[in-house]
């Protein structure tokens, strides 16, 4: 989709906002989304404690600090003060976050120097949801034994069953790869053949020749164009060092060669990283030294389900949602291209009447079942479970600011059934599980998918009795270019029915649309009142992952072996017009769909500079 029309303009220079700038201007604003601002941790004696940024991966956590000379300098806040300061940092290594801090000065005056720092700390590091929350991928081990034919009819029966991981065993010399090539035939999804060392890959691509001869064979070094083959054979090394230049969905098969060398840091950061259907693991020693097990090994280092397969496979509750209209007004809300001002959210948003609002809803629909609310801030928190306790509903309040043993009590009220509701302000996005949950009220707006997903993990969990989870998405005014993350823009849901199953086994939602047709009143938990038949159209645009899907100037720069400046001077000239604009602060940035590198305008650009060039020479 092609939109010109303008972010929100950058009006606040705080410090954090000046990183987020930087940020945005280093990685591109679509990236921005995955930095989770005023992250909760807890230092290693309990006490709450929060990161200016926190960035985290599968394989990696980043924690960026943003210090002022004022408040952060001995002289200036006093020794006390300062070595607590030490304790928080200490905490954090011990927690084996990678910790990276500039000054309020650094920003201001040395933007281009950070922007190259940015770059050299997260060289590789591709931005990817941290999906703990869901759950591990199904795994198990096959033996090979001595008729392969029996191997390949074992891989393909465990696909069948929902397998997703595998660890092929048995002693050297039995065929291990000619299996693994022959089964990565069958399965013809684009494959990555990965080992340690280069005599193995070459062993590898001469096997891949051999029994795959129909498919389009490369190994990757970097120099040689892999677009569109087949199969790619790599030393994980290579793959490692190079992930930038990979999608998380490029392969659909993964193959890791003498896979016992998989405790490796670099194996973790590639087997992290790809979202593959499936993984084969090759060795002849399933057990480590410490006897622990390859195959747990590779579960825990691979992506966990999504949230759509686990939910559809039965590991998780089916998701109901109620999309909730406020008249709030988040137009003019500042934004920095991670999060909103905490300002004007807490201006606009905590009112007597939105909080009442909430209350209401559930009061109206789910009255008597637990719930979290998750809140703007620590105030809002409060003031929200005070609204509920004002209609009788036993409700706390629990956030980083309580005391270690305090939250403790709280949360166990809540799970023994005191509380009903628990009014969060983000310790709970993640870190804390709760089956008893089914009702999640989104009450504050967030911009990361990242947080909307912790958030969402909390109340997915099984329970006797729990039917689904019911989220409510409170629905704020807002332009198209700051809306806020709901679940059905998060899932891509273009149609909406209040309280029905948005995401649950096929055959549920088929049963429970039949019944909607027939006009039979659905067995549902919500209130008979918010079931119609008319659906509504919900417009889920969001240049983020719009963004996500395309080129952004520099990456089609580097496709095209020319700078970023020709780029603009292209686009600003109108010999090129992009596939999306995105304005943020003083900066504006410039998306191409993939296929346009090589065809139409931008073709016709590059091969008449490269006339120019050949004629100047």
């Amino acid at each position: 989709p092609h939109t010109k029309q303008a972010l929100m303009p950058l009006q606040s220079s705080a410090p954090e906002d000046v990183f987020a700038q930087i940020f945005c201007e280093t990685f591109g604003p679509e990236s921005a989304q995955y930095l989770v601002p005023q992250y909760p941790f807890q230092d290693i004696y309990g006490k709450g404690r929060f990161i200016d940024y926190a960035l985290r991966t599968n394989w990696e956590q980043f924690a960026f600090e943003i210090d002022s000379v004022f408040y952060h300098a001995p002289d200036s806040i006093g020794l006390e003060k300062w070595e607590d300061d030490l304790l928080r940092q200490n905490s954090l290594v011990q927690n084996r976050w990678r910790v990276f801090r500039w000054t309020d000065r650094q920003l201001a005056q040395e933007r281009e120097r950070v922007q190259e720092e940015l770059l050299l700390f997260l060289q590789g590091t591709r931005f990817v949801v941290r999906d703990d929350y869901l759950p591990l991928q199904r795994a198990t081990l096959v033996e090979l034994h001595e008729h392969q034919q029996e191997a390949l009819a074992n891989l393909a029966q465990l696909r069948q069953d929902g397998v997703t991981i595998a660890l092929l065993t048995h002693a050297q010399g039995m065929g291990k790869t000619r299996v693994a090539v022959e089964d990565a035939r069958r399965v013809n999804q684009r494959t990555l053949f990965l080992a340690h060392t280069r005599e193995l890959v070459e062993q590898a691509d001469t096997a891949f020749r051999r029994h795959w001869p129909e498919a389009s064979v490369r190994v990757f070094d970097r120099t040689q164009n892999i677009r569109g083959a087949t199969v790619v054979v790599g030393t994980i090394q290579g793959i490692a060092g190079n992930l930038r230049l990979f999608r998380p969905d490029d392969f659909g098969y993964m193959v890791i060669d003498e896979a016992h060398h998989a405790t490796a840091e670099t194996y973790q950061r590639v087997i992290g990283y790809f979202r593959t259907r499936f993984l084969l693991g090759l060795t002849a020693t399933p057990f480590r030294a410490d006897n622990a097990s390859v195959l747990q090994l590779f579960q825990n280092m691979a992506h966990r389900m999504s949230l759509e397969d686990a939910i559809k496979g039965g590991h998780l509750v089916p998701i109901r949602c109620v999309r909730v209209t406020t008249n709030i007004d988040m137009r003019d809300v500042r934004f920095n291209g991670v999060k909103y001002n905490s300002r004007d959210l807490e201006v606009r948003l905590i009112v007597r009447e939105r909080d009442d609002l909430i209350v209401k809803t559930y009061m109206d629909h789910t009255p008597g079942k637990r719930a979290v609310a998750f809140c703007v801030n620590v105030r809002h928190a409060e003031s929200l479970a005070e609204a509920f306790r004002a209609r009788g509903v036993p409700a706390q309040a629990v956030s980083g600011g309580l005391a270690s043993q305090e939250r403790k009590a709280r949360l166990l009220d809540y799970h023994a059934g005191h509380t009903l509701v628990l009014c969060a302000c983000d310790l709970l996005n993640e870190g804390w599980d709760s089956p008893e949950t089914e009702v999640l009220l989104m009450a504050r707006p967030t911009l990361s998918r990242v947080v909307y997903l912790q958030q969402i993990g909390r109340g997915t969990r099984k329970s006797p009795g729990k039917e689904a989870l019911i989220v409510f998405d409170f629905v704020d005014n807002a332009t198209m270019v700051n809306r806020s993350i709901s679940l059905h823009s998060l899932l891509g849901k273009k149609e909406y029915r209040p309280g029905e199953l948005v995401l649950a086994p096929d055959d549920a939602i088929r049963e429970e649309q039949e019944r909607i047709a027939a006009g039979e009143k659905p067995e549902a938990i919500l209130s008979l009142n918010l079931w119609v038949k008319d659906l509504e159209v919900v417009d889920i645009l969001d240049w983020r992952k719009e963004a996500e899907e395309m080129l952004s100037a520099a990456r089609l720069s580097i496709e095209l072996g020319v700078d970023r400046t020709t780029i603009s001077n292209w686009v600003t000239s109108g010999k090129v017009e992009p596939d999306l604009i995105v304005p943020l602060g003083n900066n504006t940035y410039y998306y191409f769909r993939p296929e346009r590198a090589s065809t139409g305008s931008i073709s016709d650009c590059r091969r008449s500079r490269l006339r120019r060039a050949k004629r100047l020479s």
